[in-house]
């Protein structure tokens, strides 16, 4: 979802020394490197709670994506 990645940038931005370059660009590279489905629920995540730390977000990335990837069927399956 744009909106959610336009907020998120703009509270990034606001919260950075100077234009905050250097954390857009990492922002950009973890939209560009995870999946587009756990990029956009870790980010929605984040910005609800107020979580602006990048290596966090990342994390959060990678447990969406993690929990995608590794789903083992119910033992009823």
């Amino acid at each position: 979802n744009a909106e959610v990645l336009d907020s998120y940038g703009a509270e990034i931005k606001k919260r950075s020394s100077g234009r905050g370059v250097q954390r857009l660009r990492r922002l950009l590279n973890l939209k560009q490197t995870y999946p587009a489905g756990p990029f956009l629920a870790a980010l929605a995540k984040a910005l609800n709670y107020g979580l602006y730390d990048l290596s966090r977000l990342e994390k959060m990335i990678i447990e969406h994506v993690a929990g995608d990837f590794f789903r083992f069927p119910d033992e009823h399956d």
